[in-house]
């Protein structure tokens, strides 16, 4: 529906400029080329994706001036303006009027993006570094094709007085609009998404050697880049399928192997799948088979559990396993290996982390509940239902027993409390 209705906006006011020409200007159909770039640009970047309402207007200001150059969505927000540049060039042959223009627009589209939160889009500076460049591009490759023209652009011209008028009110209201209501977040780095290091990319080469026996090709390999140069490294396989590598520990691996668009199956054929499994019982032999092999670790005690996907396990079973501690606090390791009715593997989660050593909880449930209620100012006379789980959790460096509680009600609430101090705990932390 989007691409249908952006596709019949950006055609119809690109027709409209072009009829609206006059028949003896030679560059009519520039003019029409260059609104339809324009209304195709602001479609793209101001469709609405449906988020919340209620999320901050703020913008993120990135320090880091070269991580767009190394990621994809970068390049690909540099080539989005690309066609703006080039064609308000071929159209007006005034190259320095394009690119004032190109990069108002694109203060423009950030600012809309920061301020107007229904929209669901995110304001960055890096956005608009990558924007603004991608117009320049455009317009110099403009320019250096009008030089086999006639009259060639220039790089300077002279203002009109209505167009020096509409720029500076435009720049008036959007510094308004940044002093008003958009609160800027700067960053150290965002997490941009680009080509990884060897050093990253052998790992995770190794990693999928390791668990598939070269069953798998890798054709790319990517990193996600967090705070503190953590991340996670993504391959890309030959044929289909794809695995994450958490980094710089190493320590979680998965892989996302059932890649079928056509509805046959695919995945990994697992060591021991002598036959299509037909129920939970089989499907947890075949998953046992591979942890024996390859994650040897997992199995140690611990209890499987299987588990259907999907309401008719039409996607198959999943079988994890996970480990307690005397004071049935649960650790961090983590092993799941699902297995589809052909006896494929189609997905499997590894977290090799070995058992801290707790000390015993002194919070109850019920102690915990209170006080993460009472952290978010709600009454805990009469609690809503809630859920928790008591587990091993590292904060600030420190792996300690912690209760993880999702309250349900009107506004559901989701956080930590340490076990042993019954304080909420800092996600960030």
């Amino acid at each position: 529906m989007f691409i249908a209705l952006a596709t019949l906006l950006s055609a119809t006011v690109g027709f409209v400029v072009y009829r609206q020409s006059p028949p003896s200007d030679g560059r009519r159909a520039l003019k029409g080329l260059f609104a339809a770039s324009v209304t195709a640009v602001v479609s793209l970047t101001l469709w609405s994706t449906g988020s919340p309402v209620h999320q901050p207007r703020m913008c993120v200001v990135n320090r880091d001036l070269i991580e767009p150059f190394t990621t994809d969505q970068g390049l690909l927000n540099a080539g989005l303006f690309l066609p703006v540049g080039l064609l308000g060039v071929l159209a007006t042959r005034k190259v320095l009027g394009t690119v004032a223009f190109g990069i108002l627009l694109t203060f423009t589209i950030e600012t809309l993006q920061g301020s107007l939160t229904f929209l669901g889009r995110g304001c960055d500076s890096s956005d608009l570094v990558m924007n603004s460049l991608g117009v320049v591009a455009g317009a110099i490759a403009g320019w250096t094709i009008t030089a086999f023209e006639k009259p060639r652009a220039g790089l300077l011209h002279a203002w009109r007085a209505r167009s020096t008028y509409a720029a500076v009110t435009t720049i008036a209201v959007l510094a308004l609009v940044w002093g008003v209501a958009i609160e800027p977040q700067v960053v150290d780095q965002t997490l941009g998404i680009g080509r990884a290091n060897d050093a990253q990319e052998n790992a995770i080469r190794a990693a999928v050697d390791e668990s598939f026996d070269g069953y798998y090709k890798v054709s790319r390999v990517d990193f996600a880049s967090g705070p503190d140069g953590t991340g996670t490294v993504m391959a890309q396989f030959a044929g289909g399928g794809s695995a994450e590598l958490r980094w710089p520990g190493r320590d979680t691996f998965q892989a996302y192997l059932d890649m079928s668009s056509t509805g046959q199956p695919s995945g990994y054929p697992l060591p021991g799948a002598k036959a299509s499994p037909v129920n939970e019982q089989q499907a947890q032999q075949v998953a046992t088979a591979y942890a024996a092999r390859h994650a040897v670790w997992g199995l140690r005690d611990s209890k499987p559990k299987t588990t259907e996907v999907d309401e008719k396990a039409e996607l198959g079973w999943m079988t994890s396993w996970r480990r307690h501690d005397a004071n049935g606090v649960l650790m961090p390791m983590r092993l799941d290996i699902q297995v589809n009715r052909a006896g494929l593997a189609t997905q499997i989660i590894m977290t090799n982390i070995p058992d801290p050593h707790l000390p015993s909880p002194r919070i109850r449930k019920e102690e915990a509940v209170a006080a993460l209620l009472s952290a978010n100012k709600q009454d805990g006379t009469k609690p809503p239902a809630a859920t928790a789980v008591l587990l091993a959790t590292l904060s600030n460096g420190t792996w300690i027993p912690a209760w993880r509680i999702e309250v349900q009600g009107r506004q559901p609430i989701s956080g930590s409390v340490n076990a042993m101090t019954g304080t909420v705990i800092d996600d960030s932390q």
